[in-house]
C-alpha cells in the first residue's frame, strides 16, 4: 500500500529481534525479497547512502535463494535487478529485467509477484514520463491482485494511480 516508511521501520525492528534469536525464519529468501523491495522504494525518494548497503545485503541473500531454488526465486532476483537499474538510470537494462520478471513469476505461478512485477514497471514508466504504458502495467497489476483475491490491493491501486 506504498507506505514505504512504516515497512522499513518494521522491517529494522525485525533485524533487531533477529539479533537476539539463535536462528532466523526460514522464510528468508521471501523476506529477502521483500525487505529489498521496500528498501528500493525508499531509496527511490532518498539520497541517503544507507539503503545502499542494505540492498546490497539483500541482493547476496536473494542471490544464494536463487541458486537454491531457481523456479521460486528467479523472478524475485529479476525484479530487484530491474528496480536497481532503475535506480542508477539504466532504463533499457531495467525494462528487460521487469519484462523477465513477469514471465518467469508468470511461468511459475506466483500470481501475486506477477502483480507486484507489473505495479513496480508501471511506476518505472510513470517515473520516465510514459502514462500510457504505466496505465497498461497498472491495469495488468490490478487484474493480478484480483485474480489472487487481493481485493483490497486492487481498491488502493485503483484508487492511488497518480492520473
Amino acid at each position: 500500500y506504498n507506505r514505504y516508511e512504516l515497512a522499513a521501520a518494521l522491517v529494522q525492528k525485525r533485524y533487531e529481534l533477529e539479533k537476539n534469536m539463535l536462528r532466523t525464519s526460514l522464510w528468508s529468501g521471501v523476506t529477502a525479497f521483500y525487505d529489498g523491495l521496500i528498501f528500493l522504494a525508499m531509496a527511490h525518494n532518498s539520497t541517503e547512502f544507507e539503503w545502499s548497503s542494505k540492498i546490497s545485503n539483500v541482493m547476496s541473500n536473494v542471490k544464494k535463494f536463487e541458486q537454491i531454488g531457481k523456479s521460486n526465486n528467479e523472478h524475485k532476483l529479476l525484479l530487484l535487478e530491474a528496480e536497481i537499474n532503475s535506480r542508477i538510470g539504466e532504463k533499457y537494462n531495467a525494462l528487460k529485467k521487469y519484462q523477465l520478471a513477469i514471465v518467469a513469476a508468470e511461468k511459475n505461478g506466483f500470481t501475486h509477484e506477477q502483480a507486484i512485477a507489473n505495479e513496480r514497471a508501471a511506476d518505472f514508466f510513470l517515473r520516465n514520463n510514459d502514462k500510457a504504458t504505466a496505465s497498461q502495467y497498472y491495469g495488468e497489476a490490478n487484474s493480478l491482485y484480483l485474480k489472487w483475491g487481493a481485493q483490497g490491493k486492487a481498491d488502493d491501486l485503483c484508487k492511488n494511480i497518480p492520473f
